[in-house]
């Protein structure tokens, strides 16, 4: 890795070795899920994507919107699934089974393998589509029939609006997914959790979401530093690209100063060394190399 100053040297040198992983006792299928777009579903999806790579784990990707931004990123392996129009399906009562036929052919390629399906769901009609097609076509039992263990992750955002949505989009995914841990991702990028006493967020948190995490696992993302992600993001690299890059590689592909793609990889590095094993423990990947105890 380059040089760099003391904090960001030991972030990165947590995510410097490929991690030691167990095998995971079932292929794994990770739903991400919210209710609106803009809430930090792809970046998770991208965290989880690039954590099995690390974990030299098989991972297979499905988008599912109509304004896919996965297949720029991994071309070749992400199948895009563009749900229909309203007026499609109430022409054709089954376009959307019909439009999600890709998903369950991916499915069964990874049955029985220590590999994992990561499915991006977009927002609104997108999330809408997905959650009738679980129904509809008892997704919950095709999945537990080939032994896939099933993580539908359903993030939130200190919103309001969007803490009541998530909880409605977790509760009903409760009923028609019963197979499914649902994990409620916290994602501080718009600040934390904590409210003003009495406050409509603060109504909101303790009516619907403590209620929801009472007696489930949940992961809390973390901002990362100001600034620090979107010079990546702009110049299309992942995660572990950026983890694993050279200063000089850096340099030459942002058009920065050492300094500047230093200081800018360092804060990613120690963003990935909170969010990875924390993904890690929850998917079932021994992370000890990026807790640095290797």
């Amino acid at each position: 890795m380059p040089a760099q100053t003391n904090t960001a040297k030991k972030s990165t040198q947590k995510i410097d070795q490929q991690p030691r992983s167990e095998v995971p006792p079932h292929s794994t299928a990770v739903h991400v899920l919210g209710p609106k777009g803009g809430i930090g579903k792809s970046t998770l999806s991208r965290l989880t994507i690039d954590l099995f790579d690390a974990s030299s784990r098989a991972v297979k990707i499905v988008q599912v919107d109509r304004a896919p931004a996965l297949p720029a990123i991994y071309p070749n392996r992400t199948e895009t699934i563009d749900v229909p129009t309203s007026q499609a399906m109430r022409e054709d009562p089954l376009a959307a089974m019909r439009a999600f036929e890709p998903w369950e052919a991916i499915v069964e390629t990874i049955a029985n393998k220590p590999a994992g399906l990561i499915t991006d769901v977009g927002g609104g009609p997108n999330a809408r589509a997905f959650m009738d097609f679980i129904a509809r076509a008892r997704v919950d039992g095709f999945l537990q029939a080939r032994g896939i263990r099933v993580i539908a992750f359903v993030l939130l955002t200190p919103d309001p609006a969007v803490m009541e949505q998530s909880a409605d989009l977790a509760a009903e995914l409760t009923n028609i997914h019963p197979h499914a841990e649902i994990v409620v991702v916290f994602n501080q990028r718009d600040g934390g959790f904590k409210f003003y006493p009495g406050s409509p967020a603060d109504k909101v948190y303790r009516a619907r979401v403590e209620p929801l995490i009472k007696s489930r696992r949940h992961l809390v993302m973390p901002a990362i530093a100001a600034g620090a992600w979107p010079v990546f993001e702009a110049a299309g690299m992942t995660f572990l690209q950026v983890a694993m890059a050279d200063e000089n590689d850096l340099v030459e592909k942002l058009g920065l100063s050492r300094a500047m793609a230093a200081s800018l990889q360092g804060d990613v590095s120690a963003f990935l060394a909170v969010m990875w094993p924390r993904l890690g423990s929850l998917i079932g990947f021994s992370m000890e190399a990026l807790n640095g105890k290797a």
